[in-house]
C-alpha cells in the first residue's frame, strides 16, 4: 500500500508499507549494489552507483533512459540514523559548467510496522532551473515508481 502528497509541484511525501524487516529495507537502503538494482523510475538502468551513506558521503548515479538518454545523479548523505533516517540531497548537474540543474533534498524514514516496515519519503525542490521546471511534473510518478522497483526486489 502506498499514499502519496504533493505540495505545489515542488514537495512530495510518499509513504510505501513493506513486507520485510526494517533491517533488511534499511541495508536496500544503503548497499550500492543492492541501490543500484532498483533507484530510478520504470525500465532505467543505473550503469553506475557510487552510494556512500556516511555524513557527507557522495552519491553517483548514472541512470540510462529506455530512449538511451543519461541521467547523471549527483548528491551527498547529510544524515544517516541507522536503521531510522537517512537525509541527503540529489539532483541534476550541467556537465560542463557543474551547477544543479535541478537539486532535492530528501528525507527517509524507516519505522517498525506491522511486522515489516513503514517507509516515509519526504522530498523538497530547493532549486530548479527554468527549462527542467517541467520535471517537477514527473516528480510523484518518478518516486512512486522507484519505490515500486524496491517493492519487487525485496521479495
Amino acid at each position: 500500500m502506498m499514499a502519496a502528497k504533493q505540495t505545489e509541484g515542488r514537495e512530495i511525501t510518499i509513504t510505501r508499507f513493506y513486507d520485510a524487516p526494517r533491517e533488511i529495507v534499511f541495508r536496500y537502503w544503503t548497499d550500492p549494489r543492492l541501490v543500484a538494482a532498483w533507484w530510478g523510475p520504470e525500465d532505467f538502468v543505473n550503469e553506475h552507483c557510487v552510494w556512500d551513506p556516511v555524513p557527507g558521503g557522495e552519491i553517483r548515479v548514472d541512470m540510462r533512459a529506455p530512449d538511451g538518454s543519461l541521467y547523471p545523479t549527483r548528491g551527498v548523505f547529510h544524515e544517516v540514523v541507522g536503521r531510522e533516517k537517512l537525509v541527503f540531497t540529489t539532483g541534476f548537474r550541467d556537465e560542463q559548467t557543474g551547477a544543479f540543474r535541478m537539486e532535492e533534498r530528501t528525507t527517509v524514514t524507516f519505522e517498525d510496522a506491522d511486522g515489516g516496515t513503514k517507509l516515509t519519503v519526504h522530498s523538497v525542490v530547493v532549486s530548479c532551473a527554468p527549462e527542467w521546471l517541467t520535471a517537477l511534473d514527473g516528480m510523484e510518478a518518478g518516486w512512486s515508481q522507484t519505490l515500486e522497483r524496491l517493492a519487487r526486489v525485496l521479495v
